[in-house]
């Protein structure tokens, strides 16, 4: 449980981090001063995911990229690495169940404590709608409109039956003016924009320990502000500049503080540079659409692929060629049995038995990485660590003489100790593990 937690975090959070910020700064980069399009921001979200989802990497995993041919392991690493390696092999040098229940405690308590802030705000929103007045607009339209007595933003309430809800200083404005007000909403409601808006708040919350996340939120909420703003213009026939004056005079009147509801489910955390940029698009006549972003987005997805792939190809991914460590042996213990002598915890490797004295051999070429009884637990008495290419590495433990040295290159086949009952053992037998990347498999099944 433990190594599959940190192999998550390292070989699959991290990139997730850093991928995601890599998407955002592109499509923050080149939608800047262009920015009308809220599904490339759907786009960007999506493709935030594919380091956690190798299985829409897999059509790519055929692209060939050369590697030059370096040594890939050095035999003249220090001590201090080695030990490093060799703490990050086992489990009962690196116990990380703490830190990772801590992680997880972290992660689930602020998602908790998200969320009841959000239902909260729900809540003070559903008593403030319980104030509200309906109006009638002179609108030609199915959604009512109401008025409340708070001044904030429009903003539309509800998904399946929506309510567009104006501020209590719309009453003061023209009656032109206030129906672009509500003409506004009523697009926002024709392109799902509510339910969009509360997709995105969720998503921000659960996946809170991204950040990036957050920063696309407020970007799909410009473009999606955007584009509203033009298809307003363009659906009701409305005049640019009265419509820039309209947004301009409900910005003015508004109102928003802390305890407002309604800066929880609506457009109110955009900033003045926001608006002035809305107010400049309003009165353009021609809205390109931005391939630029969409190249940008396509050539990091790119990038993210050929850089895996060279990585892969850089570190030899391969399988070793595998061997026995024993001639003659039988198994007493297998992977992952459960026994009071263990604690009732699953057994990490397999017990291979075989009479005192028999030679045991490494199981591929690599390097020695610990060979003593004094790195780790006591309960493996002698026990050696070898390096493999592509990731791997064997534990050879109860030995009872050691033939190899730390740093030493060794072939596989060559003898690297005797077969022994050293540390905690119930007789004469080898105990062997097989990692990839922090995570056992099945020695098993690794050898043939």
């Amino acid at each position: 449980m433990e190594t599959i937690a940190v192999h998550f975090i390292t070989h699959q959070l991290l990139p997730w981090l850093l991928f995601s910020g890599a998407v955002y700064g592109v499509m923050a980069r080149f939608t800047r001063g262009q920015n009308t399009s809220p599904r490339i921001w759907w786009c960007s979200v999506i493709a935030t995911f594919l380091p956690l989802s190798p299985f829409l990497l897999t059509p790519f995993a055929n692209i060939a990229v050369t590697a030059p041919d370096i040594a890939w392991i050095n035999t003249s690493i220090e001590n201090a690495h080695l030990l490093k390696q060799a703490t990050l092999a086992h489990a009962e040098l690196n116990d990380t169940r703490y830190p990772v229940a801590l992680f997880i405690a972290i992660y689930v308590g602020v998602v908790f404590y998200k969320m009841l802030m959000l239902s909260l705000n729900w809540w003070r929103l559903n008593a403030l709608m319980r104030q509200t007045q309906l109006i009638d607009v002179g609108l030609n339209t199915d959604i009512n409109v109401v008025v409340s007595p708070l001044n904030h933003s429009p903003f539309v309430y509800g998904v399946l039956k929506p309510i567009i809800v104006l501020p209590h200083n719309a009453l003061s404005m023209s009656a032109t003016r206030l129906r672009i007000l509500v003409q506004h909403e009523l697009t926002h409601i024709t392109y799902k924009d509510p339910a969009s808006v509360v997709v995105w708040r969720l998503l921000s919350i659960v996946l809170w320990i991204n950040p990036f996340i957050r920063r696309m939120e407020w970007q799909f909420i410009r473009a999606m502000e955007h584009r509203c703003d033009h298809q307003t213009i363009a659906r009701f026939g409305l005049k640019p500049f009265e419509y820039a004056q309209t947004l301009l005079q409900s910005l003015r009147s508004s109102v928003v503080v802390n305890t407002n509801p309604v800066t929880q489910f609506n457009t109110a955390a955009l900033d003045s540079d926001d608006y002035k940029q809305r107010l400049t698009h309003i009165v353009q006549t021609k809205h390109p659409i931005n391939f630029k972003a969409i190249l940008g987005l396509c050539g990091a997805i790119v990038f993210l692929v050929c850089v895996t792939n060279y990585i892969d190809s850089v570190n030899g991914n391969d399988a070793p060629q595998w061997q026995h460590p024993l001639e003659n042996y039988r198994i007493s213990s297998p992977f992952r049995n459960v026994s009071k002598i263990r604690y009732y915890k699953p057994h990490q490797g397999v017990d291979y038995v075989a009479p005192y004295g028999s030679a045991v051999s490494a199981a591929a070429d690599g390097v020695v990485v610990i060979g003593d009884a004094q790195t780790l637990h006591p309960n493996f008495g002698n026990a050696v660590i070898i390096q493999h290419k592509g990731g791997y590495q064997t534990l050879y433990a109860h030995l009872a003489i050691i033939d190899v040295k730390p740093g030493q290159w060794i072939h596989a086949g060559e003898r690297i100790g005797i077969i022994g009952d050293t540390g905690k053992t119930t007789g004469v037998h080898l105990h062997l593990e097989v990692m990839r990347h922090q995570q056992r498999l099945n020695p098993s099944v690794v050898f043939p």
